[in-house]
């Protein structure tokens, strides 16, 4: 969309009346610093950052992985019996939530000890 097409529209918003804003160029100032930030690469990173983290918490037995080991499950083989899921599958779900930085693993010998890493994210999700 050009400038002129979005000027176009901003100024029909303002005519009804369906925006806070009174002025189409300071609207347009606006709308290009936003520009400017979302195309920033510091501001990409954080994108990237971001869709890990919905990602991570995009499926419900990850979000019942979370709520476990929030509750003490310390164990990736406990995530299997209460889960119901290979360990394969377990694993899997484990790494997403890990890259998300939302839990740690660390390993003794053969087993995976799970903590909480980003107890806001919890925090925030234990909320509802």
């Amino acid at each position: 969309m050009g400038v002129s097409e979005l000027e176009g529209k901003l100024k029909d918003l303002i005519d009804l009346d369906l925006v806070k804003w009174k002025s189409v160029s300071n609207r347009l100032d606006e709308l290009k610093l936003l520009k400017n930030m979302l195309n920033s690469l510091d501001d990409q990173k954080r994108f990237k950052e971001f869709r890990k983290l919905i990602k991570a918490l995009n499926h419900p037995a990850r979000i019942q992985i979370l709520i476990a080991i929030n509750e003490g499950v310390i164990c990736a083989c406990e995530l299997e019996y209460l889960t119901d899921l290979a360990q394969a599958t377990v694993s899997h779900h484990l790494s997403l939530l890990e890259d998300a930085d939302i839990i740690t693993r660390s390993r003794e010998g053969k087993r995976n000890f799970l903590s909480i890493k980003n107890q806001q994210v919890i925090d925030y999700f234990m909320s509802f």
